[in-house]
């Protein structure tokens, strides 16, 4: 009786405290069911589940057209089911190597902080990221055919990344969880006035010289 008591003991703490619930169910169910999933994230903790998606996230998609969900949709269920710490959250969005871990991350603030910190938490962490101007890309349901290339990616920014995530109802094939507007949380006067920056357009940044791997792609 000891020894079962133990082994329920050790899944609970290897499940944590699951957000996961957050992702709609066909789509959860996709993800767990994954050959991805299955063989890269499912033992994972807060700390191995990093270089994971350094390695293996090249891009921001969720199901592709045959609903298979794409490494970045299932390194973001692995995270909500982790619920890793605020110093590993801090330490992925404060670090400028890998923009694709910063992006993923933001993404994961704008899920689990909505349950857990709250709206103007929310705003001021992800608004600080309006300044950031590196590429992202950003995988096609369906692929496009222009002038005779078929074309599987798009090119988009991570300020614009995180206006998405900020003001879109459904991102990537998943729900949003609802947040009151900036502008109510304005009028309320929990957070100040936005000031836009409306001076001259940023340089190309230098932290995205891999984008010249995109091949047929458009940037």
């Amino acid at each position: 009786m000891e020894n079962k008591r133990r082994q329920a003991t050790y899944n609970d703490k290897r499940v944590t405290t699951n957000l996961s619930h957050i992702v709609e169910r066909i789509v959860r169910d996709r993800i767990l069911d994954s050959l991805f999933y299955k063989q890269y994230l499912y033992l994972t903790n807060e700390s191995t589940i990093l270089p994971i998606i350094i390695q293996n996230v090249k891009y921001l998609a969720g199901t592709d057209a045959m609903g298979r969900p794409s490494p970045f949709i299932c390194c973001l269920l692995r995270l909500l089911e982790l619920k890793p710490s605020r110093e590993i959250v801090e330490l992925c969005l404060n670090q400028s190597q890998f923009k694709y871990l910063t992006a993923i991350m933001l993404t994961y603030v704008r899920f689990a902080f909505a349950t857990t910190e709250g709206d103007v938490e929310i705003y001021q962490l992800l608004e600080s990221f309006y300044p950031d101007y590196r590429k992202l890309r950003f995988q096609l349901k369906y692929p496009q055919t222009i002038d005779g290339k078929q074309l599987r990616y798009t090119i988009g920014y991570i300020d614009d990344w995180v206006y998405q995530l900020l003001t879109k109802e459904r991102v990537l094939d998943l729900i949003l969880p609802r947040i009151r507007s900036r502008s109510s949380l304005e009028d309320s006067g929990e957070l100040e006035v936005r000031v836009w920056n409306t001076g001259e357009s940023p340089t190309e940044d230098e932290n995205s010289t891999d984008d010249s791997d995109y091949e047929s792609d458009s940037d």
